[in-house]
């Protein structure tokens, strides 16, 4: 593996997409929007790029489900 394929490789397992993150939470554009405006989730600008943190979505989409089952027991995960 090359200098530049272990750097994607990092880049894909600590960093998501705003695409990737929205999709992964299930939300929509404004939902996801409204989270990273609140400083809910971190936004990482580097140039053209933006990156958000994989650990912050994947805790963030646990706290979800966990609030949910807590608040809203009648609805059912699909």
């Amino acid at each position: 593996m090359n200098r530049q394929e272990k750097l994607i490789d990092l880049l894909n397992r600590e960093f998501l997409s705003r695409q990737e993150a929205i999709e992964y939470l299930g939300i929509s554009k404004q939902c996801f929007h409204s989270l990273v405006n609140r400083g809910k989730i971190t936004k990482i600008n580097k140039g053209s790029a933006v990156l958000f943190y994989r650990y912050e979505i994947e805790s963030r989409k646990q706290d979800s489900n966990m609030l949910r089952k807590k608040y809203r027991p009648f609805q059912m995960d699909k």
